[in-house]
């Protein structure tokens, strides 16, 4: 059951990693966002970046996208 859930975490993060490089930006998080229907600042995506960003890139990677869902 748990590899369910994680292969659906993972299809929802490659979704908003537009350019597959393994890591969420606060424009890729934008422009999916937009894509959806809904507008969310630059500083509205970037503080929920940084609010799971345990290494301080200001990305998001899998590992802290996981973390998140299972904190």
């Amino acid at each position: 059951m748990a590899d369910i859930v994680e292969t659906a975490a993972r299809k929802v993060f490659d979704r908003y990693d537009v350019d597959g490089d393994g890591l969420v930006t606060a424009d890729e998080y934008r422009k999916v966002v937009s894509e959806l229907g809904s507008q969310v600042t630059e500083s509205e995506a970037q503080g929920l970046i940084d609010s799971v960003d345990n290494n301080g890139d200001r990305q998001m990677s899998f590992e802290e996208f996981w973390a998140a869902l299972n904190g």
